[in-house]
């Protein structure tokens, strides 16, 4: 008997296994579709990776900034502090650039600073050869540094001030070295006013009292007297230490006179005893002996000195205004006369008489030696 296939499952076909399970044959499986949407979780434990090293090479570079400008600021103070200044003209006094060093200082020099030239300081000797900053101390407006100097091997120590005058960049200070005080060359000479002195190779002349003194840097300086053949002195040595003013020790220049310088010394004693010899007064101005005893009552003609002696002198060395000239023997003059008076007429004689030359030679000119006697009309003579 045929039967029409029933459309409706019978009760109890929901067991029967699926074909794919009878047959030995499996689906292929479907492909997944992408999920609609990532679970919030997820997304979060994601999101918070990238975040993460977001926030770390952020961090990293506020950190890096932080180091750089702390580097930076460093390296700004450094380079504008004020030793710097005071290195820099340390610096070109070593390289004997003195010009440069005195503008940077702001070191006021005149033509009489003669000693402050790049040409004079080359040749200075014991010079600073090397420094060291020893301390620095600033307040708001002004700075003290500190350095010990090498002079001639050994260490001098310097103090130097700086102004502040300002900021670069509004932030770091700006300095400026205050002028130095300069040590001296004082040199004193035994000899006249005017005497050429030479110093380091540079020529100036002396005061009234025998001195000049000339402004110099660190430094040995070679110091030398110029008596033309009069005159001459042995080379010294003027030694300025440091920056300090006032403690420089003044060099006296002993002078001798040459062999020209004595003989003319001895010509200006002698012509000087040969003028006085050639006066007619019985008192000669200016010389160390006279003749008294006039009579008022007689007239006198043909009054005449003549020198018995001439005295012998000896030169020696310098006293306050003048070479000192001693008598080693005593010269002798004679005085006469002839008279006419109430009690008749005939011829009156003095001496003879002491010739004292002793005094002093003051300078010297073309012409040879100046004597001034030191010895006034009669001071040392019995007279007659």
């Amino acid at each position: 008997m045929q039967t029409e296939p029933s459309t409706t499952q019978p009760e109890g076909w929901g067991s029967v296994p699926h074909v794919a399970d009878i047959s030995g044959t499996r689906e292929a499986p479907a492909p997944q579709a992408a999920p609609a949407h990532v679970p919030a979780s997820g997304r979060r434990r994601r999101m918070r990776r990238g975040a993460l090293v977001g926030l770390v090479a952020g961090g990293a570079a506020v950190v890096l900034l932080a180091v750089a400008g702390g580097v930076g600021y460093a390296v700004g103070t450094s380079s504008h502090a004020p030793e710097h200044q005071v290195e820099a003209f340390l610096d070109d006094l070593q390289a004997g650039k003195v010009d440069r060093a005195l503008r940077d200082a702001g070191i006021e020099h005149g033509k009489d600073d003669v000693l402050l030239t790049d040409a004079a300081y080359a040749k200075a000797t014991s010079r600073i050869t090397g420094y060291r900053i020893a301390a620095t101390e600033t307040t708001d407006d002004s700075a003290t540094v500190g350095a010990y100097l090498t002079q001639g091997g050994r260490q001098v120590p310097a103090t130097f001030t700086l102004e502040r005058t300002g900021t670069d960049w509004g932030v770091f200070p700006e300095w400026e070295l205050e002028a130095p005080d300069l040590g001296a060359v004082d040199v004193v000479v035994q000899a006249p006013a005017g005497t050429t002195v030479t110093v380091a190779g540079q020529r100036v002349t002396t005061g009234k009292g025998g001195d000049v003194t000339l402004r110099a840097l660190p430094g040995s300086y070679d110091v030398g007297v110029d008596g033309g053949k009069w005159f001459t002195a042995d080379t010294q040595r003027a030694e300025v230490q440091g920056f300090r003013t006032g403690d420089s020790t003044p060099v006296t220049m002993t002078t001798t006179l040459t062999a020209d310088g004595t003989t003319a010394a001895t010509n200006a004693v002698n012509a000087w005893v040969d003028g006085c010899v050639a006066s007619t007064s019985t008192a000669p101005d200016g010389c160390s002996f006279y003749a008294y005893g006039e009579n008022p009552a007689n007239t006198y003609t043909n009054q005449k000195w003549t020198l018995d002696a001439r005295p012998t002198v000896r030169v020696d060395g310098w006293l306050s205004d003048g070479w000192m000239v001693t008598t080693s023997s005593l010269g002798s003059a004679t005085f006469t006369a002839d008279f006419t008076g109430p009690a008749g007429s005939g011829r009156a004689t003095a001496g003879p008489i002491n010739v004292n030359a002793t005094g002093i030679i003051t300078g010297f000119s073309d012409a040879g030696a100046t004597f001034r006697s030191a010895v006034g009309n009669g001071s040392s003579d019995t007279g007659s």
